[in-house]
C-alpha cells in the first residue's frame, strides 16, 4: 500500500504525540529497605539513607515544588547531600534542603557545569524544548553549588553507616556513585537509567564518556551489591538482577564502543557507521536495554565525536561553504522545484522518508516559502515519528512538525 492511501499513518495526529517526561507533581515514594527511602518522578528520582546521626540525601529531584514533597517525608536532619552529577533533574531541588545546613558534596567538575548552564541559558531553553516537549523558556533554577568537591574516592562515616563515594566520567564528566557496605547498596545516579539503553548519546548534549562509563559499571559490580539504586534512586534492582543489569549495561557499552573504534580505523564515514553498529545478538532482548530514551545511532555519533575530529577525509568538507550556498548551486543545476517535490514524494512512497527529507531540504533551503514543500516535510516528519518510540528523536519529529505548522500559518 502506498503512503498516499495509508491515512492511518499520514493523518492520525494521535500517533505523533510527544513524550512528556517532566511531570512535576506525580511524585511516588517508596521505602524499599530499612533506612532507605526513595522519591520518583518519571524522569527524576532521589533517595535518602537514615543513620543514627542523621540523613544522607542522594540527589534532590528537579524543582523546588517536587523537592518540598520530599522534605515533608524526611524524618530527621540532613547532614549530607551528594550530587550524583549536575543535570538539573538531580540537583534542581537542592535549595529546599538548606535549612539543615548540610554539607553538599560533588565531583570537582560539577561547579563548572553550573557555570556553563548559566552561560548557555538561551541555548539550553531551546534544546530542552525539543528534547522534552516543554515551553521554550529560560530555566529559573537556583543553582546550589557544592560546599565540598573531590576527585577519586572519598568516605563519609555517619552514625552506623559508611558512604563510599567514587567520581567517574560517564553521562557527564562530574559523575559520582555511592556504595553503602552496611546495607550492601549502590546508588549510581544515571550510570543506569532504569531498564533503558544507557544514555551514552544525546544529539543536543556534549560528549559522553563511553569507555569510562563501562569501567564504572564494572567497578560497581565488583562491589557485589545486593541492591542497586539507579536513575537517581527511584529504580532498584536486587540480587541477581542487580548484577545482571550492571553486566548488560557495561557489556553493550563496550561492544558498541569497540565497533565504533574498529570502523574509525577502517575509515568508514560516520553516516555509514551509524547503520553498521549493532547491539550484540545475545543482548538484543535484554530487559535492561530498551531503546525508549536514546538509541544506538546517537551512541555511535557520541563515541565518534570523542575520538574523531570534524574532518571526514573529504577535502570538500575541510573548510566548507555555508550549506545554503551549496544547496543553491545544486538547485540551480536542477532548475525545477516540481522535480524535487516529485522525487521526494516518490521516495516517501517507497518507505524512504529520511532520504526524502534530505532531498526535500534542497528545495526548502532555497524556497523557504514553498507551501507544497513545507506540507510534504510535515508528512515526512509524521511518518518518521509514527515509527519511532525513542523519546529524544520522537520528540524532535513532533517539535519540528509544530514549527512547520507555525511557519505555514505565518505566511
Amino acid at each position: 500500500m502506498s503512503k498516499e492511501n495509508d491515512n492511518s499513518r499520514n493523518n492520525d495526529v494521535k500517533i505523533l504525540q510527544a513524550n512528556r517526561v517532566l511531570s512535576y507533581l506525580n511524585v511516588k515514594f517508596n521505602d524499599p529497605l530499612p533506612d532507605v527511602h526513595t522519591a520518583r518522578l518519571r524522569i527524576a528520582s532521589c533517595g535518602w539513607v537514615d543513620t543514627k546521626d542523621g540523613i544522607v540525601l542522594i540527589d534532590t529531584l528537579n524543582r523546588r515544588h517536587t523537592a518540598k514533597m520530599v522534605k515533608e517525608r524526611i524524618n530527621g536532619k540532613i547532614k549530607y547531600i551528594v550530587y550524583t552529577h549536575g543535570h538539573m533533574d538531580h540537583v534542581g531541588g537542592a535549595s529546599v534542603f538548606l535549612d539543615d545546613n548540610p554539607e553538599i558534596i560533588s565531583s570537582r567538575y560539577l561547579p563548572d557545569r553550573f557555570d556553563k548552564y548559566k552561560m548557555l541559558a538561551q541555548h539550553r531553553a531551546h534544546i530542552n524544548a525539543v528534547q522534552f516537549n516543554v515551553p521554550e523558556t529560560s530555566e529559573s533554577i537556583k543553582y546550589v553549588y557544592p560546599t565540598k568537591t573531590f576527585l577519586g574516592e572519598m568516605t563519609i562515616q555517619l552514625g552506623d553507616k559508611t558512604f563510599e563515594l567514587h567520581t567517574t566520567r560517564a553521562e557527564t564528566d562530574d559523575a559520582c556513585w555511592v556504595y553503602v557496605p552496611e546495607i550492601e547498596s549502590a546508588f549510581i545516579g544515571d550510570l543506569m537509567i532504569g531498564r533503558h539503553f544507557p544514555n551514552v548519546g544525546n544529539p543536543w548534549k556534549p560528549t559522553r564518556f563511553a569507555l569510562d562509563w563501562a569501567k564504572a559499571l564494572e567497578e560497581v559490580r565488583a562491589k557485589e551489591p545486593k541492591y542497586v539504586f539507579c536513575n537517581g534512586g527511584g529504580v532498584m534492582f536486587k540480587e541477581e538482577r542487580a548484577i545482571e543489569a550492571l553486566s548488560h549495561n557495561s557489556e553493550v557499552i563496550r561492544s558498541l564502543h569497540d565497533q565504533v573504534v574498529d570502523l574509525i580505523n577502517q575509515g568508514v564515514h560516520i553516516t555509514e557507521m551509524i547503520h553498521k553498529v549493532k547491539i550484540p545478538q545475545y543482548l538484543i532482548d535484554s530487559p535492561y536495554l530498551r531503546q525508549l530514551y536514546t538509541r544506538v545511532e546517537f551512541f555511535v555519533f557520541n563515541v565518534y565525536r570523542w575520538y574523531h575530529g570534524y574532518f571526514d577525509d573529504n577535502p570538500a568538507h575541510l573548510l566548507p561553504r555555508p550549506e545554503k550556498e551549496v544547496l543553491n548551486e545544486i538547485y540551480n543545476l536542477i532548475e525545477d522545484s516540481q522535480k524535487i517535490l516529485n522525487r521526494a514524494r516518490k521516495l516517501f512512497n517507497q518507505n524512504q522518508s529520511q532520504l526524502a527529507l534530505q532531498v526535500l531540504d534542497v528545495l526548502i533551503q532555497i524556497e523557504p516559502n514553498n507551501i507544497d514543500a513545507r506540507q510534504l516535510r510535515i508528512d515526512l516528519l509524521k511518518d518518521l515519528g509514527a515509527q519511532d518510540n525513542c523519546l529524544m528523536s520522537r520528540n524532535a519529529w513532533v517539535y519540528y512538525i509544530n514549527k512547520e505548522r507555525e511557519f505555514i500559518k505565518s505566511l
